[in-house]
Order: C-alpha cells, then sequence, then structure tokens
C-alpha cells in the first residue's frame, strides 16, 4: 500500500467534526453504551450513568443537547445500556440496573420502562429475568414484522464452560414487555482476546464476555456488532458477526468475522483512543449512510476505573463487499454525518417557499404540517426526483369519513400523480395513481392494528417507476408505478386533519438484488449481454464493458464488484473526464490498484489487498476525487468541472450493485439546530 491507510477528507469536505462529539453548552460529559434513536428527524441518545439512564437529543449527530435522566428509579443505581423503540405512540425503554447497596455486577437484571415521550421520564413495567441480564438491543423484523431481542447473560457459557462468561442470545418477543422463552446462543466467546478477567476463581479459570450486540443489515447480507474484553480496561473492542439475510431474524445463524478463531476487530484501541466499545449503529441525516456511534476514553489520560472516562464518539460505517470497515476511532477533523437533497422540520411558523399548497390549507405548529380537516389538502416541494429515499413522519385525527393521508412520491400536476395512502376506513396503506384525473389502486397492503393518531414513519425508496414502501421498519408494498419521470414529492390528507414532521428526501440510487433489473435504466453494454442469476456478469475470456450515463460532480458513487472466475479482473473508471484523463481502479481477486490519468500520462496513486468481492467508493468534486478501496481512502487531485463518464469492464467478475448518492449543496439548515 503506497497512501492512505486511514481516511483523509475527501476532497468535497464541507462541514467537520472532530470526536468527541460535544455538547451545546460546552460541558465534557461522559456517555457510556450510546444508544441512538431516529425520531421525527431528531437523534436521542441514551446512555449508562449511575444515577440514572442519560438523555442528549441532536439534529445531526454532531452537536448534542443534554436532557438529564430519562429514568430514574428510587433504590436502584448503575443503570447499563438502554435501547428506546419507539411503537404506536409508546417509548420503550429496555435497561438494566442493580440494588443500591448491591457492589455485585450479576445482580444486574434486564427490565422495561415506557414513556409518551423520547425525553421522558419513563416509568419501569417489569423485569425480564431474576438473574443477571444486560445489554439489550430490540428490533423489528422488516420481513415479518415481528419484534426481536439481543441480549446479554451467563447462562449459556457460564461457570463450567471453557470459555466461561458473558454471551449475546436472542428471542422472540410475543409482546414489548415479554420474551417469546426460547432464548438460544448467537455470539459466544472463543478468542483470548475477550478475556474479561484472568484466573477469576483462583481455579485458574479465566472469565470471557461478549456483550452489548447491535443488529443492522445491508443489502444481502446481516450483520451483529459486539464488544469483547473489560469495560473498564484500554483493550474493549468491537468486532461483528454475519450471515446472509436469507430468513427471519430469529433465526439466522451467525459466524465472527474473519472466523471463530481470528481476531480482526472492526474498532479497537489505536494510539490516540482506548476503550473502544460498545456501539449502536444509526442512519446520517440523508438516511444513507451508516454511522456507529460507540464510547471510549482518551489515551493520554490515566486510567481511573473508579471514574466513569468514556465518552461518545461516531465515526462512518463503510461496506466492502459483505466486510466492514470503519476508520474509527478516529481523533482528528472527520467529514460531518452528510445532510439530505431536502429537508424541513416545519418549525417556526411561515412555511418554506420551496413548497407549494395546490389544494386544501396548511399550517405549521409544534414542528409539523397541519392540514385542513375538509376535502383535499395537498403541498408539493420544487425539487423534482427520478430517484430517491424518502422518509416523512405522520398522523391523523380520524373524521366522520374516517383518516386518509399519506406521501406523495410522484407530482406532475394536479391531475398526474402518485400517492402512497394510509386509509382507516379499509386499514390498508394504497399505491393510487391519478392519470387526466383517474384514480386506480395499483397495489394495497393491510395496515393491521396501528393507530393512526400516533406517529408514523413512513420509508419509500424510489428506483425509477419502482417504489418500495415500508411503514415503522416493516416492508408494505413493492409497486411499478410506469412512470419513471423526474418528479416532485408532496403531502396530502383526504377528509381529515393531519400532521407531517420532518420531511427527508435525498436523491439516492441503489441498484442491488432484485433493483439490478433496471441496471439498463444506468447502463449499456458494449455488447449482447444478460443479466444472469440478476447481476451483470462476463467470463474471463469475453469481457463485458458497462458504460453509465454521464452524471454531475458531487456524488458518491459505489461499485461492488466479484471476481469469479481464477484469473478474474475488473477495471472501473469510476471518474472519465476526457480520453487521457481519468480515473482507474484495477482489482483481482487478491488486490487492487488506484491508477490517476493526466493528460495521457498515468500515475499509481496507491494499492493493497482486496477481497474476491469488494466495494469501490469513489467521492467525485469539482476540485478532487477520493476513492476508498480496501479498507483505505486515496485521494486523486483531478479536476471535474462537468458531467462526466464512469464504466465498470468485467472479466471473469460480476457486478454486484452500483449506488449513486448526490451529496447535499448546504448542511442542514439553522431551522433546528440542537
Amino acid at each position: 500500500m503506497t497512501s492512505g491507510d486511514r481516511a483523509t477528507a475527501p476532497a468535497w469536505a464541507g462541514r467537520t467534526y472532530t470526536n468527541p462529539v460535544g455538547y451545546v453548552d460546552g460541558v465534557v460529559r461522559t456517555n457510556p453504551d450510546p444508544f441512538v434513536l431516529r425520531f421525527r428527524g431528531r437523534y436521542w441518545c441514551y446512555s449508562s450513568d449511575e444515577a440514572g439512564v442519560n438523555v442528549s437529543v441532536s439534529s445531526d449527530l454532531v452537536v448534542w443537547r443534554s436532557l438529564g435522566h430519562a429514568l430514574v428509579v428510587e433504590g436502584r443505581r448503575h443503570y447499563w445500556a438502554p435501547c428506546v423503540i419507539h411503537v404506536d405512540g409508546t417509548f420503550w425503554m429496555y435497561f438494566s440496573n442493580r440494588p443500591a447497596g448491591s457492589d455485585d455486577p450479576h445482580e444486574e437484571i434486564l427490565q422495561v420502562a415506557t414513556s409518551a415521550r423520547p425525553e421522558g421520564p419513563f416509568t419501569v413495567r417489569r423485569a425480564f429475568f431474576d438473574t443477571f441480564s444486560i445489554d439489550p438491543h430490540v428490533i423489528r423484523d422488516p420481513r415479518t414484522g415481528e419484534y426481536v431481542m439481543f441480549y446479554s447473560a451467563n447462562n449459556v457459557t457460564g461457570l463450567t464452560s471453557k470459555n466461561a462468561g458473558t454471551s449475546i442470545l436472542v428471542d422472540r418477543m410475543v409482546a414489548m414487555d415479554q420474551l417469546l422463552g426460547q432464548a438460544r446462543p448467537v455470539v459466544v466467546p472463543t478468542l483470548d482476546e475477550e478475556i474479561f478477567e484472568r484466573d477469576r476463581f483462583g481455579d485458574g479459570r479465566d472469565w470471557y464476555t461478549i456483550e452489548g450486540a447491535t443488529y443492522f443489515s445491508h443489502h444481502d447480507t446481516a450483520f451483529l456488532t459486539y464488544s469483547g474484553n473489560a469495560y473498564t480496561g484500554e483493550n474493549y473492542f468491537i468486532g461483528y458477526s454475519r450471515d446472509a439475510l436469507s430468513g427471519p431474524i430469529a433465526d439466522l445463524s451467525w459466524r465472527k468475522y474473519p472466523a471463530d478463531d481470528v481476531y480482526a476487530p472492526l474498532v479497537r484501541r489505536n494510539a490516540e483512543v482506548e476503550g473502544t466499545g460498545h456501539n449502536s449503529v444509526v442512519r446520517a441525516p440523508n438516511l444513507v449512510d451508516q454511522w456507529i456511534v460507540y464510547h471510549g476514553r482518551a489515551a493520554t489520560q490515566a486510567l481511573d476505573r473508579a471514574v466513569e472516562q468514556r465518552v461518545m464518539r461516531i465515526d462512518q460505517l463503510f461496506h466492502d463487499g459483505d466486510r466492514l470497515t470503519t476508520d474509527a476511532p478516529t481523533w482528528e477533523a472527520q467529514q460531518a454525518p452528510a445532510a439530505p437533497t431536502v429537508f424541513d422540520a416545519f418549525a417556526g411558523t411561515q412555511l418554506d417557499p420551496a413548497w407549494t399548497v395546490v389544494a386544501g390549507e396548511v399550517a405549521l405548529h409544534d414542528d409539523s404540517l397541519r392540514t385542513s380537516r375538509s376535502g383535499q389538502t395537498m403541498a408539493v416541494h420544487g425539487r423534482p426526483f427520478r430517484y430517491m429515499t424518502a422518509e416523512v413522519h405522520l398522523r391523523a385525527q380520524a373524521s366522520d369519513a374516517d383518516a386518509r393521508l399519506g406521501f406523495v412520491p410522484i407530482y406532475h400536476d394536479d391531475e398526474h400523480y402518485v400517492i402512497l395512502l394510509l386509509d382507516a376506513a379499509t386499514s390498508t396503506l394504497q399505491a393510487i395513481a391519478v392519470h387526466g384525473g383517474i384514480s386506480v389502486v395499483l397495489a394495497a397492503a393491510p395496515l393491521g392494528g396501528i393507530d393512526l393518531a400516533t406517529w408514523h414513519a413512513m420509508r419509500v425508496d424510489r428506483t425509477f417507476d419502482l417504489l418500495e414502501v415500508r411503514l415503522d421498519d416493516v416492508e408494505m408494498l413493492t409497486v411499478q408505478t410506469g412512470d419513471d419521470r423526474r418528479a416532485r414529492i408532496g403531502l396530502a390528507a383526504v377528509g381529515t386533519a393531519a400532521w407531517f414532521s420532518a420531511v427527508t428526501a435525498t436523491e439516492h440510487l441503489d441498484l442491488s438484488g432484485s433493483r439490478l433489473s433496471l441496471l439498463p435504466r444506468m447502463f449499456r453494454a458494449d455488447r449482447s449481454a444478460a443479466l444472469t442469476g440478476g447481476d451483470p456478469s462476463a467470463p474471463l475470456r469475453s469481457p463485458l464493458t458497462l458504460q453509465a450515463v454521464r452524471v454531475r460532480p458531487g456524488v458518491v458513487l459505489t461499485h461492488e464488484v466479484e471476481v469469479t472466475d481464477t484469473g478474474g479482473r475488473v477495471d472501473l473508471e469510476p471518474v472519465h473526464v476526457a480520453p487521457g484523463t481519468f480515473v482507474r481502479v484495477e482489482l483481482d481477486a487478491t488486490s487492487y490498484r488506484v491508477v490517476l490519468a493526466t493528460d495521457g500520462r498515468r500515475e499509481l496513486v496507491g494499492e493493497g489487498a482486496s477481497d474476491p468481492r469488494s466495494s469501490v467508493r469513489t467521492w467525485v468534486a469539482r476540485d478532487g476525487v477520493t476513492v476508498r478501496v480496501g479498507g483505505c481512502v486515496h485521494w486523486l487531485p483531478i479536476r471535474v468541472d462537468a458531467e462526466f463518464d464512469h464504466s465498470v469492464r468485467l472479466a471473469g467478475a460480476t457486478l454486484r450493485s452500483f449506488e449513486l448518492t448526490t451529496l447535499a449543496e448546504q448542511p442542514l439548515d439553522g431551522k433546528r439546530r440542537e
């Protein structure tokens, strides 16, 4: 490797931050075991504390405002590792604590509390166990809709196993405060680096610790990060397990990366930061990039196990094929989490001029847009999209005609649009196309027993004429509209007072899985080729070149490729400005090379090791290009003043996915700063 084994700020870097992240009042606060929830465009961080559960709020993950304690229970202390999830107007907090007079960590027991507000106060409902149980992570399976809890306990490896200690289990939930009772282990100790304490019992047995599970996924791979070693020590680290996303989350089979007997942590101590661990993972404001939120201590600070020293840190998480990479723990200035193309918190009293009310009346109140009660109300934003990922929080007040409200992903005019409508009368989510004033229901899905009077999050991915819709993290609809033209987005309600909050949209294209069938909308081939198994592939002796449509600078391109044949090769030109001026990334099954060509002169910018399945992420700005490959970053001083070409040549290889994200011209606006 000739350059860049740690991150260099991309050429387009604008707003930056430096770890640890801070607070608006300038006070340095400890935040061990940070868990971050995104709700109505804000980020809510819950963390461990001796006296209660800490809560802070932020609009951008960088600047936080402390709100004190969200939960305090008389007679209890040492609150550990909270996790919070929102369901039908109720916030459910899962946490552990112990009796106030106890110094025995094994009296920590897992409990649940609830609140009507994300900041609390929370009220305890019940305990799940009466024995040691910590570090819950509750998630909803997008495919099945069921809730699943990961947590840590000692009853798997216990006291008699060779690797005695704490492990991670998973169980289904039959209610938000009740487990099915069929827990099974998913990550157990296998490495010496996971030892919490050597010879803990004086008989030669070491005590191991695996804790702090966090689940997330990307394309066809599920990930489960965990923390190992002693949380009070210097060598606390974050590792991860993974599995193909082939069934219900509760049934997945997990293997540590790269293997159960190989120590290769995702995040560990360096010369500046130590004690790194216990993370959560959350999307950036642009709804696309994943960020890891974790704690650590300055390595220059003398370790005092009797004093809390762990502070909150954030770093971007990258996907390299079916692997994870990150530059964490960082301590120098980094590019801040990316802003969306469109964001409106509906703060203040005046509607932003980018919106046009094309029907009915609206008003702003309590960080939301409120529609009139009668007739149809529709507000449309001026920014057009052909592909995007979007999110809106919405709720309604039922009327005699029942509640009907939703998101408009495609709007051309008042006689030609598509609306995703939540209909209380039929208890369905409907995709309705309006052509020439005539409405056609394209698809419908049952809503179940949700309460539309409470806030719900609708997530919409548009890929040309394909719409994929989630409601409260559950996959609801996939529908083809037949309309792939650029169009504006909007909000609508019919015969009801409705509230809309934190409208977010990012110009983002993700061609992966079944969406690869839409590849011809972006690429053309230099010869006749078929999408074999969904992926564009080429045998070694018959290479295939895919030439993309031209795009403008100010984008991030991600090509995921896989070398499938012995001697196979990928030649990727993510940026081709003119003949003799381009960026090329050459990959085989074990290595990569980054080449910069300027006016016909070629220069090797970097090289290193890679796997057969790899991702190349390219940030393209007018004043330079930054390439991330093999976990390394390389900056190339090349001017990109106008639209440019990009292409990929496959020989004994396949293109597994392609992503394009347009960078916001400005960071989040100042309407709602924490």
